[in-house]
C-alpha cells in the first residue's frame, strides 16, 4: 500500500485500538478518528481519562486499524501531540454529536484532541503473514 492507500484504508475503517503504556503495563482500548489526511490521524479523548494521562505522559503510541472483510490490518507506530484548538474541538462535536451534552456540561476543555504525525505503517494479511516488514512513512 501507498501513504494515500493506507490514509484511505484507515478512513473507511475509523475505529481502531490504540495501545499505550502506563510504566511497564501496556493498555490498549477502540478509540474512533476524527479525521486522518496528509497532516495526521486526529483523535480525541476526555481530559479526565486515563488514556489523556497515559498519552500526557508517554506520547509512543501504536494504532491498528482492521478491515474482516478484506483480512487486512493496518498498524501504525508513532508520536502523539496534543491539539489546543478551540476550532477543532468544536468540529469534532460537530461530527460527534454524542459528545455534544458533555460539552454542554462541562466545556470544550474537557475534549483533548490528539494527533500522530510522522507515524510509519505496516501492512498485513494473512498472504504476507511471513515477509519481511516493509515499513510505509506516513
Amino acid at each position: 500500500m501507498t501513504k494515500e492507500e493506507i490514509l484511505e484504508f484507515v478512513t473507511k475503517n475509523p475505529v481502531f485500538s490504540l495501545a499505550t503504556s502506563d510504566g511497564n503495563q501496556p493498555h490498549v482500548r477502540m478509540i474512533m478518528i476524527y479525521r486522518a489526511d496528509e497532516n495526521g490521524i486526529i483523535f480525541t479523548t476526555g481530559r479526565d481519562k486515563d488514556v489523556n494521562k497515559q498519552l500526557s505522559a508517554n506520547p509512543a503510541v501504536e494504532l491498528c486499524f482492521y478491515n474482516a472483510d478484506e483480512g487486512c490490518q493496518v498498524r501504525i507506530e508513532g508520536t502523539v501531540e496534543m491539539l489546543d484548538d478551540l476550532e477543532l474541538k468544536m468540529r469534532i462535536v460537530e461530527q460527534f454529536t454524542f459528545l455534544k451534552p458533555w460539552v454542554e456540561s462541562e466545556g470544550y476543555e474537557i475534549l483533548i484532541p490528539f494527533c500522530l504525525k510522522n507515524g510509519k505503517a505496516i501492512v498485513w494479511t494473512m498472504e504476507t503473514n511471513l515477509q519481511p516488514k516493509q515499513y510505509i512513512q506516513l
